[in-house]
């Protein structure tokens, strides 16, 4: 780019072409430069005026410069990239303009009626050049799940922002509502066993009677189950916003990294199922169901559950059923889960019971 000769068209390209690296190798690609901003740069013999206004002229006329309007209205030139402004050379003017239209709104993308109105060019003048800009992979459509039906394009080499897609919450501009089921099971289970500790349980053998009326004890070896007990009032190791977020990235489940503000909307909407508990107002969270109860539920949900997660299932709903419904099962102490860490005068006790009260108000009336 520098000049061919000594003539003043000459030396204003060279003088340019200067300014153009300058600006582009020492400032962000985002940058604006204002009249004083250019002259500071040293480029411009004697901080000329009128020589600066003919280089950014010729840098505007090569594509290189992009005229805009900065702060207060006043005019400011920003560094089109050499790949781009090759691109433009090859444009026609209206292509050219509709091109710069889109490029200006970068991520967030552009509708077909916005760009006619900046434009101003007639329809079909507008649908002929997004059709060849188009086919020549400069821009491509784009689908706002805000606003489905209105068409809508950007620069094709951008990834659209989560404004226009909906984020990882959507695929193809449509809620993804298998993925969120899948996700949100798997976070119920992650807290489920980040809120319970498991306490082995010996249970003996069953006796068994015989044929003349005795009874024998096998000496097969007691049957060891499994056991969850919530942890004690005061514990500070439930989960929270980030180390869910974290776990949830590390396992690489998702073809994206999830944000913090995603894994918040899933752990409020399993709030809202009554699946978890939001503690000290969203900072942790723990689980109302047992770790062997949640991966059950969520083995059922999946396509490709197991026989194994199926019958545990099974075996519970008949527990439950075998219950019936009782006195012991209908007040709060039948299904408390501190109901075993009970006892006057502890740190859960019938004293303190903030369930009781209510439930006989409710429930009995009194």
């Amino acid at each position: 780019m520098a000049a061919a000769g000594p003539s003043g068209k000459d030396s204003t390209a060279a003088i340019a072409s200067r300014l153009y690296e300058e600006c582009r190798n020492n400032f962000d690609p985002d940058q604006l430069f204002y009249q004083q901003d250019l002259l500071n740069l040293g480029v411009v013999p004697g901080n000329d005026l009128a020589l600066l206004l003919q280089c950014t002229q010729w840098l505007v006329d090569q594509k290189l410069f992009r005229l805009l309007h900065g702060k207060d209205d006043r005019l400011a030139w920003k560094v089109i990239s050499q790949e781009d402004a090759e691109k433009l050379q090859n444009l026609s003017p209206d292509e050219s303009l509709v091109y710069n239209v889109i490029h200006s709104t970068g991520r967030a993308g552009i509708w077909v009626r916005a760009i006619g109105t900046r434009t101003n060019l007639h329809k079909s003048i507008l649908d002929r050049c997004l059709k060849s800009l188009e086919s020549k992979n400069y821009i491509k459509p784009v689908r706002n799940v805000k606003f489905p039906k209105r068409k809508m394009y950007m620069l094709a080499g951008l990834a659209p922002s989560e404004d226009v897609t909906g984020g990882a919450f959507f695929t193809d501009g449509e809620l993804d509502a298998n993925f969120i089921n899948a996700l949100a099971g798997y976070i119920e289970l992650y807290v489920s066993r980040k809120s319970w500790y498991e306490v082995p349980v010996e249970r003996p053998a069953k006796r068994q009677k015989t044929a003349d009326g005795g009874v024998v004890t096998p000496a097969a070896p007691a049957e060891k189950e499994k056991e969850y007990l919530p942890y004690p009032p005061g514990y500070k190791g439930y989960p929270t916003v980030a180390q869910i977020t974290e776990e949830i990235n590390k396992t690489g489940l998702t073809p994206v990294q999830m944000g913090e503000d995603n894994v918040a909307q899933l752990l409020e909407m399993l709030c809202y199922d009554n699946k978890l508990i939001a503690l000290n107002n969203g900072q942790a969270y723990r689980s109302v169901k047992k770790p062997n109860v949640a991966k059950a539920e969520v083995g059922l949900k999946s396509a490709g559950g197991d026989a194994a997660v199926a019958e545990a299932a099974e075996k519970q709903g008949r527990d439950i059923a075998a219950l019936g419904r009782n006195g012991m099962t209908e007040v709060p102490c039948g299904q408390c889960p501190v109901f075993k860490l009970c006892a006057p005068g502890g740190a859960v006790s019938p004293e303190s019971c903030e369930y009781f009260d209510p439930w006989l108000e409710k429930a009995l009336g009194f």
